[in-house]
């Protein structure tokens, strides 16, 4: 009987062994990492590397190779001077895993119980992280190391404001949109418990152009004014359209509704879009920025001039007093410019009347002292100089000049729009015939030759009359 005690105790002994060994054994393998977090404007690349694990003899830790030299514990693992030493390290050497998301969070799964760092890498270069450690790990109740299923939060530090406009040519009077991009800021604490933190805001500043948010399409584009974060829309958040209507500039603060304590919207991507009137000038800018980037992004939108030259078609020179319109043709249809005193394109085409003529609403330039008349606003396109009124003494030209507005580029970046062929845009006139002023040496000259031509015919009348009598 005492032999089977003794039997049956050795027995629950190692029992008791082997489901320790078993126990810990479990606890090394399936922890799950989940990175937040994460910007949503662009893929974001997650690297993990493993720094030390749980040892399979006697649950000790056990640093990974790659981080020789670094000296790192679990309990100096979080300080500065060994995280700086991780990356450098993990950057020469193979990720234990990596992947990628544009979605705001990656999930790493089947990891062993231990520490990672965790690096990410922001595909287009507007987005910087801090570097992170994730562990995979906790003591269970009864001290055994077990599996968690940890989630970190990316910790964005600097990122860009990026600003973009659908239109890099537009006519004076036409909508253009605006797309702002930027992404919420990480809020940390530091150690005295002040939040990182202070501002979100995007601001905008339009130079020759006004917020058009409000009202009637205008030539075929509806007004546009939303806000999304990460693709949901968040108009509520945004200033109204009647104070920002007209205007040129805004501030729109985000911090209390996205920079939130528990990171609920960080790295996700805050998308501001909005349309803008062209005014009169030949380049329309755009510049936005944020609390987070306070150099931000700016955009051109570019229109052009085009100048016509007035020439006598004999002797080539300048001819003054020359009055021009400007149409383009649609649909077969001529389209006459309103144009202001200034020579600036208004806005408004209008089409000829039924007769086929310059309709009263189109506005005229004039040849000034060097016979150049020159029209302001106009974006890449045909058009036509059709003269209405010529200079004294010369007849209209009946022939109309055709002219071509292009894109001038610089390394194929677009600078501005211009007159194809500038100095080619030229209109001869022909001198009427010559008549003789009333009072002047003409009238003389016919006056006294007409009273020579009736006294010589007086002369003939009673010559022939005499003779006439003595016959």
């Amino acid at each position: 009987m005492k032999k089977m005690k003794k039997l049956f105790a050795v027995l629950l002994t190692l029992a008791m062994v082997l489901g320790m060994s078993m126990t810990s054994f479990a606890a090394k393998e399936g922890a799950k990492l989940t990175v937040k977090g994460l910007a949503t404007n662009a893929a974001q690349q997650v690297d993990i590397y493993e720094i030390y694990r749980l040892d399979a003899n006697d649950n000790g830790w056990v640093a990974a190779s790659w981080t020789d030299d670094t000296k790192v514990t679990p309990e100096n693992l979080n300080t500065s001077t060994i995280l700086d030493a991780l990356k450098t390290k993990a950057l020469l050497t193979t990720p234990s895993a990596s992947d990628s998301s544009q979605n705001g969070s990656v999930t790493f799964e089947g990891l062993q119980a231990g520490a990672y760092l965790v690096l990410v890498t922001d595909s287009t270069n507007k987005t910087t992280y801090s570097t992170m450690v994730a562990k995979t790990y906790k003591y269970d109740d009864t001290q055994l190391i077990a599996p968690l299923n940890a989630e970190v939060v990316a910790k964005a530090e600097t990122y860009t404001t990026d600003k973009s406009v659908n239109k890099t040519t537009a006519e004076v009077g036409e909508l253009v949109t605006y797309t702002v991009k930027t992404v919420v800021p990480f809020q940390s604490q530091d150690a005295s418990g002040t939040k990182k933190v202070t501002a979100f805001t995007i601001s905008d500043k339009l130079t020759n152009a006004t917020f058009y948010l409000k009202g009637a399409a205008v030539k075929g584009v509806d007004p546009v004014y939303s806000l999304t974060v990460n693709g949901i829309s968040k108009n509520d958040l945004l200033i109204s359209a009647d104070t920002l209507h007209g205007q040129t500039s805004f501030d729109l603060n985000l911090l209390d509704a996205l920079v939130t304590d528990d990171n609920t919207y960080a790295g996700q991507e805050v998308v501001l879009t909005y349309t803008a009137l062209v005014g009169k000038a030949n380049d329309i800018n755009n510049k936005a920025t944020s609390s987070q980037d306070p150099t931000g992004t700016i955009t051109h939108t570019y229109n052009g001039n085009a100048t016509i030259t007035k020439l006598d078609k004999e002797t080539k020179h300048n001819l003054k007093g020359a009055q021009f319109a400007v149409y383009k043709v649609v649909d077969n249809k001529k389209l006459y410019a309103s144009i202001d005193g200034n020579g600036w394109f208004t806005g408004t085409w209008t089409e000829e009347d039924a007769t086929g003529n310059v309709p009263e609403a189109a506005g005229k330039i004039t040849t000034d002292d060097n016979g150049k008349a020159t029209v302001n606003g106009l974006t890449v396109g045909t058009y036509f100089f059709k003269e209405v009124v010529a200079p004294d003494g010369y007849s209209i030209n009946p022939n109309d000049v055709q002219f071509t507005m292009i894109e001038k580029k610089t390394n194929d970046v677009t600078t501005g729009v211009e007159a194809a062929n500038a100095s080619k845009i030229i209109m001869h006139d022909d001198k009427l015939s010559s008549l003789p002023e009333t009072g002047g040496i003409g009238t003389t000259i016919f006056t006294i030759a007409g009273c020579v031509i009736m006294i010589a015919a007086a002369g003939l009348f009673f010559a022939s009359r005499k003779k006439s009598d003595n016959k």
